[in-house]
């Protein structure tokens, strides 16, 4: 019964360490506030060529794993009480103007052609993941670096998408099309996303490529 009655402690214990609210700090505030927005750019640039190259299925498989990204960054901001800097359901519209600028930017290009449409991809997750290494480098509190690590395995994930439809359509990868800067070499692992669903409250449920 002492056994039953500790173990029971320990539960009990373990789950109440998990939901206590972790003080963060202001550079981890401006941070998620960034990622947030960051996070919706990728949403939004992939459903808009999405649409515009329907036979490009990529797009609408990454789509919906950015809809899990801005959904688990809203739900850590939400836990810490923080404000979304903008609304997730309008496509295309951001309050920083540095990533608002980066959007018209990537749609422009987009445009012009499906193989640039996949290097708008190529460039949109090497952004995501330089600024989420930024981030770690100064990032304290559990919740944040858990999130900015999941953030991360899934542009690791995407970029290699991009990267093998690039493959699939021209016959070359980034490293070979691109500039020495969108030339990187991930690491890729199948299911991140539910691994991290199962372990991690902020990642939910939902579908596409994580």
């Amino acid at each position: 019964m002492k056994k039953i009655l500790l173990s029971m402690l320990f539960v009990i214990t373990s789950l109440f360490a998990f939901s206590k609210k972790v003080t963060i700090t202001n550079n981890e505030k401006q941070a998620l506030s960034y990622m947030y927005e960051e996070e919706k750019l990728a949403k939004d640039v992939y459903y808009t060529l999405g649409k515009m190259y329907p036979n490009l299925s990529v797009f609408n498989r990454i789509y919906n794993a950015e809809i899990v990204h801005e959904t688990s960054v809203a739900n850590v901001m939400k836990h810490y009480n923080l404000p979304l800097p903008v609304r997730g359901d309008v496509i295309g519209k951001f309050t920083n103007p540095h990533l608002q600028k980066l959007y018209n930017q990537l749609i422009a290009l987009g445009k012009k052609s499906p193989v640039d449409a996949l290097k708008a991809g190529i460039m949109v997750e090497v952004t995501d993941v330089d600024d989420l290494d930024k981030y770690l480098k100064t990032a304290t509190s559990p919740d944040v670096i858990a999130l900015f690590k999941f953030l991360r395995a899934g542009s690791y994930n995407h970029y290699n998408a991009f990267n093998w439809s690039l493959k699939n359509l021209t016959g070359k990868t980034a490293c070979e099309l691109m500039s020495k800067e969108w030339c990187k070499n991930y690491p890729f692992k199948r299911g991140i996303g539910r691994e991290y669903r199962n372990w991690y409250w902020f990642a939910g449920a939902g579908g596409g490529m994580r």
